[in-house]
């Protein structure tokens, strides 16, 4: 019941933390990370989030009210959730292995999770805040990955893997249902869901390198086939999409490094935002239209906010190091 207390909470709520102008990112070296939050400007929003051991992977609920991190506080790495500004912290998980991959539904009342079995392959669960019971999402394939709730609540998309990990392709999944759709048979990872429901982008090496590809989906499932976005014989990967749906900003080697472009939904109209030989290494489109990204100059990560025609800003210094944002 304590813990069904602590979820309750943790739900709802408005206030600072509700400005869409607020990123949410990991703080300091891999293994006593913090999670910070700044404003565009490179402010930063005081928060009480800070604790003793490696807190990262921060994501923001759909009312921006709570943040999902990983943890490694209690021993190993778990799953909490915590009030943005840090004054109710809830331990979501106690498994005794590694979570990861934490994704929100829309309502924000429940948290889909990649958790390793007994042999160590990773399966997806999801759980209320309410009563904190993991539920495996399916049992038909040897391990999955890559959990992504759809925006309406619907369907959770996924990717299968064989018995050596590697991708069968893409599904959806009814978690308050039996329903499950096979909408792939490929080498596809990542799948990411527009901000209307309709369409889901995603990695594929189905013609032989990493390429960004876009799917129509219906109530019933997929419609036609997959529109191939980028044709590169680099690696694009890492696809978000823009906040009016018509874009996705994707990572790419295709130039000296790792950089930074946008492409539309058609596969038109491609844009190079970043071109050095610095690193970037995660990328996230916000919800007023800008791009945040981490950068790595003089290898030393710190966060960078970028406008679609490529006007860039850094928000903060590589000291301590920034990672992870979410939008």
């Amino acid at each position: 019941m304590l813990l069904a207390v602590a979820g309750a909470a943790l739900v709802g709520g408005c206030g600072l933390f509700s400005e869409p102008g607020l990123i949410v990112h990991a703080v300091g070296e891999e293994g006593e990370r913090d999670i910070a939050v700044v404003q565009t400007d490179g402010t930063e929003v005081p928060t009480t989030l800070a604790h003793e051991g490696d807190d990262f992977g921060p994501v923001w609920s759909p009312n921006r009210q709570n943040i999902a991190f990983l943890s490694d506080r209690d021993g190993n790495v778990e799953l909490y959730v915590a009030r943005a500004d840090g004054g109710t912290v809830l331990r979501a998980t106690n498994t005794g292995v590694a979570e990861s991959q934490p994704t929100w539904s829309p309502e924000g009342d429940r948290l889909a999770y990649t958790s390793p079995d007994a042999d160590g392959k990773p399966q997806i669960y999801w759980l209320r805040l309410s009563d904190l019971i993991p539920h495996r999402l399916q049992f038909r394939s040897e391990s999955e990955v890559d959990p992504a709730w759809s925006p309406k609540g619907v369907w959770i998309a996924f990717v299968s893997l064989d018995s050596d990990g590697r991708s069968e392709g893409l599904s959806l999944r009814n978690p308050d249902g039996v329903d499950e759709l096979r909408i792939s048979d490929s080498p596809d990872r990542s799948p990411v869901w527009s901000p209307d429901g309709k369409k889901l982008a995603f990695v594929s090496e189905r013609d032989g390198d990493q390429e960004i590809y876009v799917l129509d989906i219906d109530e019933r499932g997929p419609v036609g086939s997959p529109r191939r976005l980028t044709r590169h014989p680099g690696r694009d990967f890492a696809p978000q999409w823009s906040p009016n749906g018509k874009r996705i900003v994707f990572l790419s080697d295709r130039g000296e490094s790792f950089d930074v472009l946008t492409v539309s939904d058609r596969g038109e109209d491609l844009r190079e935002l970043t071109r050095n030989d610095i690193p970037e290494v995660a990328v996230r489109w916000g919800r007023d239209g800008r791009i945040v990204f981490v950068s790595q100059p003089g290898g030393l990560s710190a966060l960078f906010i970028v406008d679609p025609d490529g006007t860039q800003q850094q928000l903060t210094s590589g000291v301590p190091p920034r990672s992870q944002p979410s939008w």
